[in-house]
């Protein structure tokens, strides 16, 4: 969640634990798993513009409708998506 180059979590929310500069153009995410089910908390790592049209945050499991992308496949795996759920299902 805070690799660059799978999602980089951190360049849009506060995490928690986190210390320094902390991002305030996503929601923080602390207590995240107390606010959203396991199901919703896939559909907005999946792709939140499912649930929010008009939402910044990228789809990491889906390339679907969108352009100039670098690959046809989606930023993280089925594998990583379920460990970036769980992690944050945990941040209650």
């Amino acid at each position: 969640m805070t690799e660059r180059s799978l999602g980089n979590c951190i360049a849009c929310h506060a995490l928690p634990g986190q210390t320094g500069v902390l991002s305030t153009m996503g929601p923080s995410l602390q207590g995240v798993g107390a606010r959203y089910s396991e199901g919703q908390l896939l559909q907005w790592v999946v792709d939140a513009r499912q649930i929010h049209p008009n939402t910044l945050m990228p789809p990491f499991g889906s390339a679907s409708g969108l352009n100039r992308v670098a690959s046809a496949e989606p930023l993280l795996n089925p594998e990583q998506i379920r460990l970036v759920v769980a992690t944050l299902a945990q941040w209650r």
